[in-house]
């Protein structure tokens, strides 16, 4: 367990060994609980979306904390044998792997302690359903009658320049129409949706013109709030933002950098922010 969160999901040493140390606990019913998640994955390999899983309480600093983790390091080798069968190289599952290392310290920092309290995010990505191609992450959503990917963006990516933009969805425009031709053909234009805080339009009134967030929403078609079930957007900007849990009293939230001073400064001001849903427009990306 830690040679793979070190080695392959690019994990702080802290959580490998907080990890590896919390499994000695399990008891008999949370092993049977890890089971039953681990079934889930393998009894749904190239599923769509996400395994609804039970999260691990706020306060838990048991082993069941990390139950979802143990569940998904499990099934990396049906996510490797998926890859190898659809032709897709060691690279691309252990860069996608790295995301694991990343929600780990991302989850120290929130709650003070390791865990992962989103492991249900990581279904998709042993289950051969998302990829991290450049900047970007690309999940295969919708139906198989009108599959779309969902657009995804890692905190630790690097900058979110127009130009990794382009390079990302390139990447994509190539990359699944030849691993998965049942889905994205020749004559299917493939569409790219995503759901984020970085797509609110009132960010502009708060961050620099020359912010790269700024310049990533204006890439996208809204979709109206009122339509959208997660238009509300306080724990997104509590996590992503501040990573903070959404009960922490905003005079609280760090002002470190220039983006968190500014969201701060629209919080004062009263504002609302949301999470918004958009369609990628590709004419405005560019070639």
């Amino acid at each position: 367990m830690r040679e793979l969160l070190l080695e392959w999901c690019n994990a702080d040493p802290e959580d490998a060994f907080a990890a590896a140390e919390a499994a000695r606990g399990l008891d008999d019913e949370m092993l049977a609980l890890a089971g039953r998640m681990h079934r889930s994955i393998a009894d749904d390999m190239g599923g769509r979306l996400w395994l609804r899983w039970p999260k691990p309480a706020a306060d838990g600093s048991g082993p069941e904390r990390f139950l979802g983790l143990y569940a998904v390091l499990e099934a990396v080798p049906l996510m490797l044998d998926f890859h190898r069968g659809i032709g897709v190289g060691e690279a691309y599952s252990r860069i996608l792997l790295h995301d694991v290392g990343e929600k780990l310290r991302l989850n120290r920092t929130m709650y003070g302690r390791p865990g992962l309290d989103v492991a249900f995010w990581f279904t998709a990505h042993v289950r051969g359903t998302i990829y991290q191609l450049g900047r970007l992450q690309f999940c295969i959503e919708g139906t198989a009658a009108a599959p779309r990917m969902g657009l995804h963006i890692r905190g630790e990516g690097g900058p979110l320049t127009p130009e990794a933009v382009r390079s990302s969805v390139a990447q994509a425009l190539e990359f699944f129409p030849a691993r998965f031709p049942e889905l994205f053909g020749p004559d299917e234009p493939m569409s790219f949706m995503c759901s984020s805080w970085l797509l609110d339009p009132q960010l502009r009134d708060w961050l620099p013109e020359r912010s790269n967030i700024l310049k990533f929403g204006e890439l996208f078609d809204l979709v109206g709030p009122a339509t959208y079930v997660n238009a509300g957007g306080h724990d997104d900007i509590w996590r992503f933002v501040f990573a903070r849990t959404p009960d922490t009293p905003m005079e609280e939230l760090p002002t470190a950098n220039t983006l968190q001073k500014s969201v701060m400064a629209g919080l004062k001001a009263g504002v609302a922010f949301q999470t918004r849903l958009g369609g990628l427009n590709l004419e405005r990306l560019g070639p």
